[in-house]
Protein backbone atom coordinates (compact mmCIF):
# COMPACT_ATOMS: atom_id res chain seq x y z
CA UNK A 1 0.00 0.00 0.00
CA UNK A 2 1.07 3.81 -1.47
CA UNK A 3 2.38 5.13 2.35
CA UNK A 4 0.91 8.85 1.22
CA UNK A 5 -2.41 6.76 0.62
CA UNK A 6 -2.26 4.95 4.30
CA UNK A 7 -1.69 8.79 5.97
CA UNK A 8 -4.45 9.68 3.64
CA UNK A 9 -6.46 7.30 4.71
CA UNK A 10 -6.10 7.54 8.22
CA UNK A 11 -7.76 10.84 8.21
CA UNK A 12 -10.59 9.85 6.91
CA UNK A 13 -11.23 7.48 10.43
CA UNK A 14 -10.78 10.69 12.08
CA UNK A 15 -14.62 10.64 12.90
CA UNK A 16 -14.64 6.97 12.83
CA UNK A 17 -12.00 7.01 16.12
CA UNK A 18 -14.24 9.62 17.75
CA UNK A 19 -17.55 7.51 17.91
CA UNK A 20 -15.74 4.23 19.14
CA UNK A 21 -13.60 6.29 21.48
CA UNK A 22 -16.22 6.83 24.04
CA UNK A 23 -20.21 6.62 23.88
CA UNK A 24 -22.84 7.25 25.64
CA UNK A 25 -26.81 5.51 25.75
CA UNK A 26 -28.77 8.54 25.78
CA UNK A 27 -31.73 6.42 26.44
CA UNK A 28 -30.51 3.36 27.23
CA UNK A 29 -31.05 1.00 30.42
CA UNK A 30 -27.34 1.30 31.42
CA UNK A 31 -26.90 1.96 34.98
CA UNK A 32 -23.61 4.02 35.14
CA UNK A 33 -23.88 6.06 31.70
CA UNK A 34 -20.33 7.30 31.37
CA UNK A 35 -19.74 11.30 32.01
CA UNK A 36 -18.24 13.62 30.12
CA UNK A 37 -14.64 12.86 29.75
CA UNK A 38 -11.66 13.80 28.12
CA UNK A 39 -9.16 10.92 26.94
CA UNK A 40 -5.44 10.75 25.63
CA UNK A 41 -3.99 8.41 23.65
CA UNK A 42 -0.67 6.86 21.72
CA UNK A 43 -0.64 5.30 18.29
CA UNK A 44 1.98 3.16 17.19
CA UNK A 45 2.45 0.71 14.43
CA UNK A 46 0.46 -3.25 15.42
CA UNK A 47 2.22 -5.61 12.73
CA UNK A 48 2.76 -5.27 8.98
CA UNK A 49 3.12 -7.46 6.11
CA UNK A 50 5.85 -7.78 3.70
CA UNK A 51 3.69 -5.93 0.88
CA UNK A 52 3.08 -2.76 3.11
CA UNK A 53 5.67 0.23 3.02
CA UNK A 54 4.70 1.26 6.56
CA UNK A 55 7.65 0.46 8.69
CA UNK A 56 7.36 2.77 11.61
CA UNK A 57 4.15 4.76 13.27
CA UNK A 58 4.68 7.12 16.19
CA UNK A 59 1.48 9.49 16.96
CA UNK A 60 -1.07 11.04 19.78
CA UNK A 61 -4.17 12.08 19.80
CA UNK A 62 -6.84 13.77 22.09
CA UNK A 63 -10.37 12.90 22.67
CA UNK A 64 -13.10 15.05 24.32
CA UNK A 65 -16.62 13.99 24.87
CA UNK A 66 -18.96 16.96 26.31
CA UNK A 67 -22.50 17.80 25.83
CA UNK A 68 -24.82 21.17 26.14
CA UNK A 69 -28.26 20.98 26.95
CA UNK A 70 -29.80 19.00 23.05
CA UNK A 71 -26.98 16.90 22.49
CA UNK A 72 -23.31 15.41 22.40
CA UNK A 73 -20.03 16.82 21.76
CA UNK A 74 -17.10 15.23 20.31
CA UNK A 75 -13.58 16.81 19.36
CA UNK A 76 -10.07 14.91 18.39
CA UNK A 77 -6.78 16.66 17.61
CA UNK A 78 -3.82 14.12 16.91
CA UNK A 79 -0.95 14.07 14.89
CA UNK A 80 0.38 11.20 13.38
CA UNK A 81 3.88 10.07 11.59
CA UNK A 82 4.33 7.17 9.06
CA UNK A 83 7.58 6.16 8.39
CA UNK A 84 8.59 4.23 5.24
CA UNK A 85 11.05 1.36 4.32
CA UNK A 86 13.26 3.49 2.39
CA UNK A 87 13.62 6.36 5.66
CA UNK A 88 11.07 8.94 4.31
CA UNK A 89 8.74 9.69 7.06
CA UNK A 90 4.76 11.58 5.96
CA UNK A 91 2.85 13.78 9.04
CA UNK A 92 -0.92 14.05 9.10
CA UNK A 93 -2.51 16.66 11.70
CA UNK A 94 -6.22 17.26 11.94
CA UNK A 95 -8.66 18.52 14.07
CA UNK A 96 -11.93 17.43 13.81
CA UNK A 97 -15.28 18.66 16.30
CA UNK A 98 -19.03 17.46 15.59
CA UNK A 99 -21.64 17.83 17.39
CA UNK A 100 -25.05 14.90 17.21
CA UNK A 101 -28.55 15.55 18.82
CA UNK A 102 -29.59 13.47 21.42
CA UNK A 103 -32.21 12.06 19.06
CA UNK A 104 -29.39 10.76 16.88
CA UNK A 105 -31.39 12.91 14.37
CA UNK A 106 -28.99 15.79 13.43
CA UNK A 107 -25.48 15.52 12.71
CA UNK A 108 -22.82 18.78 11.90
CA UNK A 109 -19.42 18.41 11.77
CA UNK A 110 -15.80 20.25 10.87
CA UNK A 111 -12.45 19.02 10.26
CA UNK A 112 -9.25 20.60 9.23
CA UNK A 113 -6.10 18.99 8.13
CA UNK A 114 -2.37 19.57 7.23
CA UNK A 115 0.03 16.70 5.87
CA UNK A 116 3.31 16.64 4.91
CA UNK A 117 2.64 15.41 1.12
CA UNK A 118 -1.72 17.07 0.57
CA UNK A 119 -2.81 20.70 0.59
CA UNK A 120 -4.19 21.71 3.92
CA UNK A 121 -8.16 21.38 4.45
CA UNK A 122 -10.75 23.13 6.07
CA UNK A 123 -14.70 22.09 5.39
CA UNK A 124 -17.40 21.33 7.04
CA UNK A 125 -21.04 19.22 6.49
CA UNK A 126 -24.03 18.50 8.00
CA UNK A 127 -26.74 15.94 7.71
CA UNK A 128 -30.09 15.20 8.78
CA UNK A 129 -31.62 11.11 8.92
CA UNK A 130 -34.56 9.74 9.27
CA UNK A 131 -36.23 6.34 9.40
CA UNK A 132 -37.07 6.96 5.42
CA UNK A 133 -33.47 8.01 4.61
CA UNK A 134 -31.98 11.60 4.87
CA UNK A 135 -29.42 14.35 2.94
CA UNK A 136 -26.13 15.39 4.07
CA UNK A 137 -24.98 18.52 3.03
CA UNK A 138 -20.84 19.20 2.55
CA UNK A 139 -18.82 22.66 2.07
CA UNK A 140 -16.58 21.07 -0.46
CA UNK A 141 -16.71 18.43 -3.33
CA UNK A 142 -20.46 18.03 -3.19
CA UNK A 143 -23.08 19.28 -6.26
CA UNK A 144 -25.97 19.39 -4.02
CA UNK A 145 -26.95 17.64 -1.01
CA UNK A 146 -25.54 13.80 -0.72
CA UNK A 147 -29.19 11.40 -0.55
CA UNK A 148 -28.70 8.81 3.09
CA UNK A 149 -30.34 5.89 2.84
CA UNK A 150 -33.13 4.80 5.08
CA UNK A 151 -32.32 4.46 8.98
CA UNK A 152 -28.71 5.72 8.42
CA UNK A 153 -26.75 6.19 11.96
CA UNK A 154 -24.69 8.88 13.21
CA UNK A 155 -21.46 7.81 15.07
CA UNK A 156 -22.55 8.10 18.95
CA UNK A 157 -26.38 5.96 17.40
CA UNK A 158 -24.15 3.60 16.51
CA UNK A 159 -22.69 2.90 19.49
CA UNK A 160 -25.21 3.02 21.83
CA UNK A 161 -26.78 1.04 19.34
CA UNK A 162 -23.65 -1.32 19.56
CA UNK A 163 -23.95 -1.10 23.50
CA UNK A 164 -27.61 -2.17 23.41
CA UNK A 165 -26.92 -5.33 21.34
CA UNK A 166 -24.06 -6.56 23.57
CA UNK A 167 -25.88 -6.04 27.32
CA UNK A 168 -28.80 -8.00 25.36
CA UNK A 169 -26.68 -10.97 24.23
CA UNK A 170 -26.99 -9.94 20.22
CA UNK A 171 -24.09 -10.93 18.52
CA UNK A 172 -24.31 -9.09 15.00
CA UNK A 173 -25.40 -5.02 14.00
CA UNK A 174 -25.53 -4.14 10.36
CA UNK A 175 -25.85 -0.23 9.69
CA UNK A 176 -25.49 2.58 7.43
CA UNK A 177 -23.18 4.99 9.48
CA UNK A 178 -22.61 8.74 8.24
CA UNK A 179 -19.43 9.93 9.95
CA UNK A 180 -18.29 12.99 8.64
CA UNK A 181 -15.53 13.27 6.38
CA UNK A 182 -14.93 14.02 2.87
CA UNK A 183 -18.25 13.49 0.48
CA UNK A 184 -16.57 10.03 -0.98
CA UNK A 185 -15.59 8.98 2.66
CA UNK A 186 -18.33 10.05 5.01
CA UNK A 187 -20.80 7.47 4.81
CA UNK A 188 -19.82 3.21 4.89
CA UNK A 189 -22.01 0.23 5.37
CA UNK A 190 -20.73 -1.47 8.54
CA UNK A 191 -20.96 -4.48 10.09
CA UNK A 192 -20.35 -5.58 13.60
CA UNK A 193 -19.38 -8.43 15.20
CA UNK A 194 -19.44 -8.66 19.07
CA UNK A 195 -17.67 -11.48 21.28
CA UNK A 196 -18.78 -13.01 24.41
CA UNK A 197 -17.90 -10.87 28.10
CA UNK A 198 -14.76 -11.16 29.01
CA UNK A 199 -13.81 -10.49 33.02
CA UNK A 200 -11.01 -8.56 32.88
CA UNK A 201 -9.47 -6.13 35.12
CA UNK A 202 -8.95 -2.53 33.52
CA UNK A 203 -5.10 -0.92 33.80
CA UNK A 204 -4.80 1.50 36.26
CA UNK A 205 -4.94 4.75 34.04
CA UNK A 206 -8.68 4.25 33.94
CA UNK A 207 -9.07 4.99 37.46
CA UNK A 208 -13.06 5.56 38.63
CA UNK A 209 -13.87 4.87 34.82
CA UNK A 210 -12.38 1.06 34.87
CA UNK A 211 -14.87 -1.66 34.79
CA UNK A 212 -14.82 -5.65 35.69
CA UNK A 213 -14.64 -6.57 32.24
CA UNK A 214 -15.89 -5.51 28.46
CA UNK A 215 -16.68 -6.62 25.15
CA UNK A 216 -14.41 -6.97 22.42
CA UNK A 217 -16.27 -5.74 19.27
CA UNK A 218 -14.78 -5.76 15.84
CA UNK A 219 -16.23 -3.20 13.06
CA UNK A 220 -15.78 -3.53 9.55
CA UNK A 221 -16.26 -0.62 7.20
CA UNK A 222 -17.26 -0.93 3.79
CA UNK A 223 -18.20 1.77 0.65
CA UNK A 224 -21.64 1.55 0.62
CA UNK A 225 -21.61 0.17 -3.69
CA UNK A 226 -18.45 -1.76 -2.50
CA UNK A 227 -18.99 -5.37 -4.41
CA UNK A 228 -15.14 -6.72 -2.97
CA UNK A 229 -15.60 -8.91 0.35
CA UNK A 230 -12.56 -7.46 1.71
CA UNK A 231 -13.36 -4.28 3.86
CA UNK A 232 -11.39 -0.77 3.48
CA UNK A 233 -10.43 -1.00 7.18
CA UNK A 234 -11.70 -2.83 10.24
CA UNK A 235 -11.57 -1.16 14.22
CA UNK A 236 -11.42 -3.68 16.96
CA UNK A 237 -11.60 -2.47 20.36
CA UNK A 238 -12.73 -3.32 23.98
CA UNK A 239 -15.93 -2.26 24.80
CA UNK A 240 -16.99 -1.44 28.52
CA UNK A 241 -20.64 -1.04 29.73
CA UNK A 242 -20.43 2.00 30.55
CA UNK A 243 -19.25 2.87 26.76
CA UNK A 244 -15.44 3.70 27.50
CA UNK A 245 -12.84 2.27 24.98
CA UNK A 246 -9.90 0.41 26.87
CA UNK A 247 -8.08 0.49 23.94
CA UNK A 248 -8.77 0.24 19.67
CA UNK A 249 -6.84 -1.25 17.06
CA UNK A 250 -7.20 -0.29 13.44
CA UNK A 251 -6.65 -2.69 10.89
CA UNK A 252 -5.81 -1.74 7.20
CA UNK A 253 -4.84 -5.53 5.75
CA UNK A 254 -1.19 -4.93 4.95
CA UNK A 255 -0.90 -3.34 8.26
CA UNK A 256 -2.30 -1.82 12.08
CA UNK A 257 -2.34 0.61 14.11
CA UNK A 258 -2.62 0.28 17.57
CA UNK A 259 -3.66 3.32 19.95
CA UNK A 260 -2.90 2.83 23.99
CA UNK A 261 -5.02 4.87 26.50
CA UNK A 262 -2.42 7.12 28.40
CA UNK A 263 -4.87 9.19 30.47
CA UNK A 264 -8.24 9.64 30.94
CA UNK A 265 -10.38 12.89 33.20
CA UNK A 266 -13.76 13.74 33.59
CA UNK A 267 -15.35 17.19 31.94
CA UNK A 268 -17.48 19.53 33.43
CA UNK A 269 -21.50 18.92 32.73
CA UNK A 270 -23.39 21.50 31.92
CA UNK A 271 -26.67 22.94 34.00
CA UNK A 272 -29.60 22.06 32.12
CA UNK A 273 -33.92 22.73 32.92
Amino acid sequence: MDQKKSASRYGILVATLASVAFGFAANGSFASPIKPLRAFYEMELGVADQKSNIQVINGRSAFTLSRDCDGWLSSEDYVIEFGGAEGNVDRVMSSFESWESNAGDKYSFDITEQSSFDAAKDFNGYAIAASDGGEAFFSLGADGPTKLPANTYFPMRHLTAILRHAESGQKILAASVFTGAEPDDALLATNTVIGSWNESHASDVLGGFATQGYWPVRVAYFKPKAKAAEPEYEINYALQPNGVIRNYEIDYGEFTIIAKMLKIEEVEEPSCR
